[in-house]
């Protein structure tokens, strides 16, 4: 299995005394020295520490650091996170169907919205509600939100198919908290999360990851698009942290020529190159397109950008990718376990590496390089040059073609996002106040305006009076999500997101970049007639 997400390191080994009996009795010299020395510590903490230790606990840590010594992105998957992995590449888990968030460890834990057809919509969880409980069934207590991350909150959400959870909710305008008990079944994240026309003949796709289903996923939606009269295509790739490698292959293949070279891997073993090229049999457009990218995006989104810049298929908008270049291949181990070792650097068609520096762990996720600041090549990065004869840039990531600096808010929007304030506002009111907010933004400006008054003084109003257009934008995209989905909200969104704009606008150079792409090939394919010919 080859994995090209970003694998955090969070959870080290399992059946270490087999792992470690293994070792000692298969490797020689130093390494089998090392090795008896490590039995030997491993024994004396068993034996003598004070407090008594916990082997397992111990041993996990141990497996944890050494794989700390290796790359970011080499990691002991327990039975579990093994588990969610798979269910991630498959673009499914057991679970309730909903989408949650918390702005931090003591807020609320919120429901963003519900995924049509999933468990807890058929009960009637709705978006704005809040999850105060949920209720531990091994241990026969319910636990307190408060407290939790959302990924800990997530661990008590999900569960074997067919098995209940029970939540406690308060829900705006209701006295009494509302208990709902929840079969847990399968929930589908879709890998293409966005597909609509943004624009008259303008598609925007939004992939979201690249999991098993992604590439049919992306056919489905460009199929559908090219019915509803697109030509051009903005492909949204920003926040993407990756996934399967054979996806991202397919999905590059889907605008690319056939054969033509989508990335190659080198492992340490001499001859160890491994080409992918694109599919032959698959669906292709050939429309304009640009592609969006971020800091988010990241191993296999990086793949497909890079494919498309190197080969001059699309012009690429954005902020410089995240920069990992390392495949993982996932090995399975005993007790339902797995490590996913690096074994291979990938390279982009014209040989650029995408990984960059990771010398410092805390650098590397959290510190951006001050190129990465700015958003310029590396000094000293090495140069390539495109078949059209355009300059891109190795030395880690992928730099756009078009650099933008990333959507952001006023501090006091933030602010009011921080604390939940438009879904507050929101999701108490009726049906028929949201449709005539919907139709008289004036009214649902001031009325907003009053409620922030009441509930956050603090917060001033000239403030929300200097961004009023913004607050409009979050009022109409929060009104959206309780009446049409988190999907139709998105969509509210993006039409005012600048980063999406600036792709729209540049898709005029994408043209022009397209045409100049047929024009080489066809003075390549004649110079290749004209030496068979010579001959």
């Amino acid at each position: 299995m080859r994995s090209l997400r970003s694998l955090p390191r969070l959870l080290p080994a399992v059946a270490a005394a087999l792992l470690v009996g293994g070792i000692v009795a298969s490797a020689g010299g130093a390494t089998g020295r090392q090795m008896a020395t490590y039995a030997e510590i491993l024994s004396l903490i068993e034996t003598r520490h004070v407090p008594e230790a916990d082997p397992k606990k111990v041993i996990y840590a141990s497996i944890h650091g050494m794989l700390n010594t290796l790359d970011p992105h080499s990691n002991f998957l327990d039975d579990e996170a093994y588990r969610e992995m798979r269910e991630e590449q498959r673009g499914s888990f057991f679970g309730l169907g909903i989408v949650i968030s918390k702005r931090g460890r003591y807020q609320p834990l919120r429901v963003i919205s519900p995924i049509a057809n999933t468990p807890a919509a058929r009960l009637g969880v709705r978006a704005g509600d809040v999850i105060t409980h949920i209720r531990d069934e091994r241990a026969g207590v319910d636990v307190d939100t408060l407290g939790l991350t959302v990924q800990e909150a997530v661990k008590y959400l999900r569960g074997p198919r067919g098995t209940d959870v029970t939540i406690t909710v308060d829900r705006p305008g209701i006295d009494e908290p509302l208990r709902f008990t929840i079969t847990r079944d399968a929930v589908r994240t879709p890998a293409v999360n966005q597909a609509f026309m943004i624009r008259p003949g303008v598609a925007y796709v939004h992939i979201a990851n690249f999991t098993e289903t992604t590439s049919s996923e992306l056919d489905r939606a460009l199929a559908r698009l090219r019915d509803e009269g697109a030509t051009r295509l903005v492909l949204d790739l920003s926040n993407n942290p990756g996934g399967l490698l054979e996806q991202a292959v397919g999905t590059a293949s889907r605008f690319l020529e056939p054969d033509e070279l989508v990335v190659y891997t080198e492992g340490r073993l001499p001859g160890s190159r491994q080409d992918y090229l694109a599919m032959r049999d698959v669906p292709r457009v050939d429309w304009p397109m640009v592609v969006v990218v971020d800091a988010g995006s990241a191993s296999a989104s990086e793949i497909v950008a890079g494919a498309l810049q190197d080969h001059d298929r699309a012009i690429l908008v954005g902020q410089r990718t995240f920069g990992k270049g390392l495949v993982q291949s996932v090995y399975p181990l005993s007790e339902g376990t797995a490590l996913a070792l690096t074994t291979q650097k990938y390279y982009s068609p014209l040989g650029r590496t995408i990984q960059r520096p990771y010398a410092s762990e805390e650098e590397y996720f959290f510190e951006p390089r001050r190129a990465d600041r700015e958003q310029r090549p590396e000094p000293g990065a090495p140069e390539f040059r495109t078949p059209t004869g355009r300059v891109i840039y190795g030395g880690g990531g992928i730099l756009p073609d078009i650099v933008t600096e990333p959507p952001s808010e006023p501090e006091a929007v933030l602010k009011l996002m921080r604390l939940s304030a438009f879904s507050r506002f929101v999701n108490p009111l009726p049906d028929d106040t949201r449709e005539a907010y919907a139709a008289d933004p004036d009214r649902l400006l001031t009325d907003f305006r009053d409620f922030v008054a009441a509930e956050y003084p603090d917060i001033a109003q000239d403030e929300l009076e200097a961004h009023r257009d913004e607050l409009l934008l979050q009022l109409r995209a929060e009104l959206t999500l309780v009446s049409s989905g988190i999907e139709a909200r998105d969509r509210v969104l993006l039409q005012h997101n600048p980063v999406i704009q600036r792709a729209i606008a540049a898709l005029d150079q994408a043209e022009q970049l397209l045409a100049a792409r047929r024009r080489a090939r066809e003075q390549r394919r004649a110079a290749v007639d004209g030496q068979d010919n010579s001959r």
